[in-house]
């Protein structure tokens, strides 16, 4: 006999149904793009073509894993057709194919999305996309596992989650929960109508268009959507980035960097102080005008490091916004004009951290992470070049800074990271300076009056050579306190970083001195350095921590009290003091109060990895609890029924067969649904649960006299004036019974029957119970039926 054919209507809309579900979801990704129609039309045809390929496959009775291969091939040439306009991707259609996902790739690690039209990222989302098709569809339709698909559904509508942090759009869970439901439903109904023709004059068969379906689906999509609501609530979220989205357009050439504090000091003490460069502006206060950011340390040195920068990042005009600022952040703009003297060679263009337009003739080229302008040219440099800019000054609030929350995902981690040589005593030094101190930013402050006040810090060209660990050690300590800008804000900056803070370290030049009306120069002595530490909703801030004798003032936002923060607030002294190594045991004692403090603090680190672990098995706890449950309750409902009279006991076989996905036969008596139960008992002895078993009644006469015995006590209560006698347990013949259909069914039966009993998750209507007219004579085992004759 040949297997049945698939219905082909019936597969195609269970089909189009998941892949209609999948494209739903992933209008979640919309944020990535400014247009977010480059990718959803062609996921329209590339979604069509899947379904068709696999639909037709699967009605032809191809192999699932040919279906698969044939809809991975379909699925390429459209795909290839709705990016390159090629069907293949052979030849042109390759080279073509392969430039436009470069481009794309380019683009999303420079722009910050939504990426502009202008750098097109569709190619990587329409990809993405057709993966995320055959995926589901291999499992709806292909593995028939429905269940299965609501995890890849729920990862592509996570995705901007992860990437992008934030929130996410409840209509399209909304539509996407919706879509998965009639998945079920359209699943569930398929697979009822294949367990054979109902009984149509029995109001109580088991038909699909009964409602009882449409309940079965209506039951697990719920369950699976309170899953889908209450894991992400439960399991920490997890920074997982495939693509780097960067904040301005993306792309290739990259650029080696030296170090510009290599001529910092020369300049400062052993150079003319020459005028450098000119500056217009309606700006009252010209200071810290930037060159660089150094980014990197490397135990020896800071360094700008090497840097990806792409052609298109040319100062044209408006720039991309400020990394970490808070749109709402009060702002003053200026305009600048800047002529560079013939005697300032140099290969960064000096620029305001907070530039939003730059206008300079040349190949300059701007990285979006820094706001740094480099010379692609090595030949190129700024003598005598003349450049337009606008810069902003923000308004920063102390107390703001002081509440904002954790750096964790917007800026890259290299800005926290340190060599593992770095001495311990530097890590304590930090650690004691800040104690007193609550948030990120008081932490900041206090290491920044440290340096300036409290620390007895000297300003002097004389003093430490260079900023490298054993250099940075010697700086420190109370006998070597003496130093000039770079030692102070190399220090900070790698203080900082050890208490969780990014950092960084500044070029460029302090101070103007003023030459005209709205006109001011700077001279080769104004070269200066300082930290810049990251606070989210502020960008970028500035600190100065090099002593009064130098830099006249910190700046004002760091000069006065800050109010005592909000209980809640997530940035508190445990979020940002770091992990303390255990200290030698001749190292000296501290007070007694610092000791409690340093065991608090202690503790509190050593909590820290606590919430993520325990939301992790709160998730893991709610997943397992819900796997289990339907096992649960059948359990449940065999051991009150084991316990009970021959109604409960029948009861109890009905639903082990519905478990182990044998149509039971409603609408007859005992006697005839004991005939079919017989039929498919097995032997005990067959080892192993082969795919087809061996049945039949003869292969278990033990749990034949178990039915005999059960039917005659269900008859004896039906019908019976002495019914009410008939109320005798039956456990041990329906343990005999059930052990017999279980032998007789397949493995995969077993398994479903175990962790997925149809009888709980399927509501059925029970016949009533009842005299019933039989026919003359129905024979099973050795049991003859004679009623009605």
């Amino acid at each position: 006999m040949t297997a049945r054919r698939t219905n082909l209507r019936t597969t195609l809309a269970v089909s189009a149904a998941a892949a209609g579900t999948t494209w739903l979801a992933m209008l979640s990704w919309r944020p990535f793009t400014e247009a977010p129609g480059t990718y959803l039309g062609p996921l329209l045809l590339v979604g069509a073509v899947v379904v068709a390929t696999g639909a037709l496959a699967r009605w032809a009775r191809v192999p699932g894993a040919l279906v698969v291969l044939a809809q991975v091939l379909s699925g390429g040439v459209a795909t290839c057709l709705a990016l390159t306009g090629y069907p293949l991707p052979v030849g042109p259609g390759l080279l073509e194919l392969e430039l436009v996902v470069r481009s794309a790739v380019d683009n999303a690690n420079q722009y910050a999305p939504p990426v502009p039209t202008s750098a097109p990222v569709h190619p990587l989302l329409v990809l993405g996309g057709l993966g995320c098709f055959l995926l589901v569809d291999a499992l709806v339709a292909t593995l028939r596992r429905v269940s299965w698909a609501g995890v890849p559904l729920l990862t592509i509508y996570s995705v901007p989650v992860s990437v992008l942090g934030g929130g996410l759009s409840w209509w399209v869970f909304a539509l996407t929960a919706i879509g998965f439901l009639l998945v079920l439903y359209l699943h569930e109904g398929d697979r009822v109508t294949r367990w054979g023709r109902t009984v149509e004059d029995d109001p109580s068969g088991f038909g699909v268009r009964t409602g009882r379906v449409r309940t079965t689906a209506a039951a697990i999509g719920g369950v699976a959507t309170a899953l889908a609501v209450a894991v992400p609530l439960a399991v920490p979220t997890l920074d997982v980035r495939l693509v780097d989205f960067g904040h301005g357009p993306g792309g290739g050439d990259e650029i080696e960097l030296t170090n510009p504090l290599a001529n910092l000091k020369q300049d400062l003490v052993r150079g003319p102080d020459d005028p450098v460069l000119r500056l217009t502006t309606d700006d009252p206060d010209p200071s810290y005008l930037r060159t660089t950011a150094l980014t990197w340390f490397n135990g020896n040195t800071w360094s700008a490091g090497d840097r990806e920068v792409p052609v298109t990042n040319v100062p044209s005009g408006e720039l991309p916004p400020l990394l970490g600022v808070d749109p709402e952040l009060r702002r003053t703009s200026y305009e600048y004009r800047v002529s560079v003297y013939d005697a300032f060679e140099s290969s960064w263009l000096p620029a305001w951290a907070t530039s939003t337009r730059v206008v300079a003739d040349g190949d300059w080229r701007y990285d979006v992470q820094t706001r740094d302008f480099l010379a692609a040219d090595e030949e190129m440099d700024t003598a005598g070049l003349e450049y337009e800019m606008t810069g902003v000054k923000l308004d920063y609030d102390a107390v703001d800074m002081a509440r904002a929350r954790s750096s964790l995902g917007l800026v890259p981690m290299t800005y926290t990271e340190l060599p593992d040589d770095i001495p311990d005593e530097v890590r304590d030094l930090a650690v004691q300076v800040t104690r007193e101190a609550p948030t990120r930013y008081e932490k900041a402050v206090a290491l920044q009056r440290w340096f300036r006040e409290t620390g007895g810090f000297e300003y002097s060209t004389a003093g430490v050579e260079g900023n490298a660990t054993e250099d940075l050690v010697s700086f420190l300590r109370p006998d070597g306190r003496s130093g000039y800008c770079e030692q102070y804000a190399a220090s900070m900056a790698v203080m900082a970083r050890m208490l969780g803070i990014p950092a960084r370290v500044a070029v460029g030049f302090l101070r103007p001195d003023p030459v005209g009306s709205n006109t001011w120069e700077y001279s080769a002595h104004d070269l200066h350095a300082w930290p810049e530490l990251f606070f989210p909703g502020s960008g970028w801030v500035r600190f100065e921590p090099t002593p009064a004798a130098r830099a006249r003032s910190a700046p004002a936002w760091t000069r006065g009290d800050v109010p005592a923060p909000d209980p809640i607030s997530p940035d508190r002294t445990d979020a940002a003091t770091p992990q303390r190594p255990d200290r030698p045991e001749d190292t000296q004692a501290a007070p007694v109060e610092e000791e409690q403090t340093d065991a608090a603090a202690d503790a509190s680190d050593d909590r820290a990895w606590l919430l993520p672990v325990l939301g992790g098995l709160l998730g893991g706890g709610l997943v397992l609890a819900l796997v289990l449950l339907p096992r649960t309750i059948r359990a449940r409902r065999r051991s009150g029924r084991l316990s009970a009279g021959p109604e409960p006991a029948w009861a109890e076989l009905r639903d082990t067969a519905v478990d182990l996905r044998l149509p039971w036969p409603e609408a007859r008596s005992p006697r005839q649904s004991a005939a079919w139960l017989a039929d498919h008992f097995g032997a005990p002895d067959d080892g192993p649960a082969e795919r087809r078993p061996r049945r039949g009644a003869h292969l278990a006469p033990d749990a034949v006299r178990a039915l005999d015995r059960v039917v005659a006590a269900v008859e004896l209560l039906r019908y019976s004036p002495r019914a009410d006698a008939a109320t005798t347990p039956l456990r041990a013949e329906v343990e005999t019974i059930t052990a017999a259909l279980h032998d007789g069914a397949p493995r995969r039966a077993r398994r479903l029957a175990a962790w997925w009993p149809r009888s709980v998750l399927v509501r059925t209507t029970r016949p009533q119970a009842g005299p019933r007219t039989e026919p003359a004579s129905t024979r099973y085992g050795g049991v003859v039926d004679h009623v009605g004759g």
